[in-house]
């Protein structure tokens, strides 16, 4: 099922999750009171409430950006307008679990690049019981998008142990039945940023 800014990807007998997949390139009008756009700079944005409304949270694009670009008094505030970086990432999913109560937990797992495979058993299981990934892809052409991105990992393919995703530009139109290992991810990695920013809805 789908419309112009979202698809429902239903789960499969091999272990892919229901997942909403949010389209960041169809929201080309402005935040409201901003110039800022989502189709330029929100895949952040996007790829949170893609975990959260997979979860069954009643989030989109806009809704998460406006967490993210407002502070608590209705303002802009400074440190999220121009862009979105790890630091407004980990801000927003403080202020969901703290101010707007929502029942998610997060973990971010770093790996070391000179050892990558130490990581990955540690990362297959976590996405096994549960978590969604956030990762940020780039800042070079890379599998999933030109530029740097944020993708989703959402699930893990049971025969053969890759993820599947979901990447909210438009390479991620035909990207829903593929599966991509845990090397290819790490290949593709930003190495400045969290590498897998683990989130889960509560149990």
């Amino acid at each position: 099922m789908q419309n112009n800014k979202y698809e429902i990807i239903s789960p499969n007998e091999l272990g892919r999750r229901y997942t909403v997949r949010f389209k960041q390139y169809e929201y080309t009008d402005p935040i409201e009171q901003t110039e800022w756009l989502i189709s330029e700079h929100g895949c952040g944005p996007t790829a949170i409430a893609t975990i959260l409304a997979s979860f069954g949270y009643n989030e989109t694009p806009i809704t998460v950006a406006q967490k993210m670009l407002f502070n608590e008094f209705g303002f802009l505030s400074n440190g999220y307008y121009d862009g979105v970086n790890g630091v407004s990432m980990i801000y927003c999913l403080n202020e969901l679990i703290n101010h707007y109560n929502f029942k998610i937990e997060y973990e971010i797992v770093k790996i070391n690049y000179d050892n990558p495979e130490h990581m990955k058993d540690k990362v297959l299981s976590m996405i096994k019981d549960g978590y969604m990934a956030i990762v940020n892809v780039g800042p070079n052409e890379n599998a999933f998008s030109k530029v740097g991105h944020y993708i989703v990992i959402t699930s893990l393919n049971k025969n053969n142990n890759e993820f599947y995703i979901s990447n909210p530009y438009i390479e991620g139109d035909t990207q829903t039945d593929i599966t991509f290992s845990y090397e290819q991810i790490v290949k593709d990695i930003y190495k400045d940023t969290f590498d897998f920013l683990m989130i889960r809805k509560k149990i």
